[in-house]
């Protein structure tokens, strides 16, 4: 019994084992099928895809010969347009031109009108001040002749005058020759110097005897000249001028200077001064003046040095009417000449 069992159950491990071996090869058989079945699945898809690979091959070469035609279209097209471009640029370029040039030459005949018009207000401008320069030109001449006339007069007025002063001047020394009057006239003015030693003591103001004295002397002898039908006219001016020497300061001998001639003039001017008449003495108030001054007026000797005797002087000097416009106009009249 226990033999069979062996047997039996020896028997039943080979089935087992010959079953599961079956069943296994029947899977492998299985899975062989499978895989030929999705190998054949795939081989399939392959085929497919290959000649859908071999489609789009060719389609892809079909697009790239028409990318290639395309582009050689577009290269001519770009070629085409790049031509016509330069062709543009170039009409473009003679149509700038053509408009400089119409605008230079819209300038000059803007220029040209500008000019015209110019030069036609510059001749109507010209024209006018030409009017006006005639017109002035008629008043200068008119002024011309008016201050020619005027120059004729005061010429003759100069003359007259210089005339006069000379004649006066002559007919002074004449006088006081006449009269044994030791008194210089200076023959450019007419002025008279006398001796302050004579009139006056050292560093004194009035009057001595011998200075009275010698102004009755003078005095009556000058203005019967200055004072005579002829040259009475001209006479605007009788002037007593005070001088001193340089010792000392200024301002003392500016106030003696002046005290001196003060004092000259009030001797004669006084109501009670007999050597002249009444009428001469009141014709003599009226244009007598007397100043004093200092020692601006040195008397210089041969050498360039002060002369202090002669410069200490009590002056007479007389001025003619319009003197001073009449030695203006002879200085004009001389620059002229």
């Amino acid at each position: 019994m226990r033999g069979r069992r062996r047997g039996s159950d020896s028997n039943s491990h080979w089935l087992s084992f010959s079953d599961l071996m079956t069943s296994l090869v029947l899977v492998i058989i299985l899975v062989l099928f499978y895989f030929l079945y999705q190998y054949f699945l795939m081989y399939d898809d392959y085929e497919q895809k290959r000649d859908q690979m071999v489609l789009l091959q060719a389609t892809l070469e079909q697009t790239e010969q028409d990318i290639a035609l395309k582009d050689q279209e577009l290269t001519q097209k770009d070629e085409e347009l790049t031509a016509a471009q330069a062709d543009l640029e170039t009409a473009q370029g003679e149509l700038t031109a053509a408009q400089e040039d119409l605008a230079v030459q819209q300038l000059l005949l803007s220029a040209a009108q500008e000019a015209q018009e110019l030069t036609q207000q510059e001749l109507d401008q010209q024209q006018q001040e030409l009017d006006q320069a005639l017109s002035q030109l008629e008043e200068n001449q008119q002024q011309i002749a008016s201050q020619q006339e005027q120059l004729d007069n005061q010429q003759q007025q100069i003359e007259q005058l210089v005339g006069v002063r000379t004649r006066i001047i002559a007919s002074l020394s004449q006088a006081l020759e006449e009269a044994n009057i030791s008194a210089s006239v200076d023959p450019t003015t007419g002025a008279i110097a006398l001796a302050s030693d004579v009139l006056f003591q050292t560093g004194e103001s009035e009057l001595s005897a011998l200075g009275k004295t010698r102004i009755d002397q003078f005095l009556p002898v000058y203005l019967s000249v200055l004072f005579s039908e002829e040259y009475r006219p001209y006479v605007s001016e009788i002037i007593i001028e005070g001088h001193t020497d340089s010792v000392g300061n200024y301002i003392s001998n500016l106030r003696l200077s002046q005290e001196r001639a003060f004092s000259v003039a009030s001797y004669v001017l006084d109501d009670s001064y007999s050597a002249i008449s009444t009428e001469t003495r009141e014709l003599l108030r009226r244009i007598a003046t007397a100043n004093g001054r200092s020692f601006s007026d040195l008397i210089l000797d041969e050498n360039g040095q002060e002369d202090r005797d002669a410069s200490r002087r009590v002056v007479f000097k007389f001025r003619l009417t319009d003197e001073q416009m009449v030695s203006q106009l002879q200085a004009i009249l001389e620059g002229e000449s």
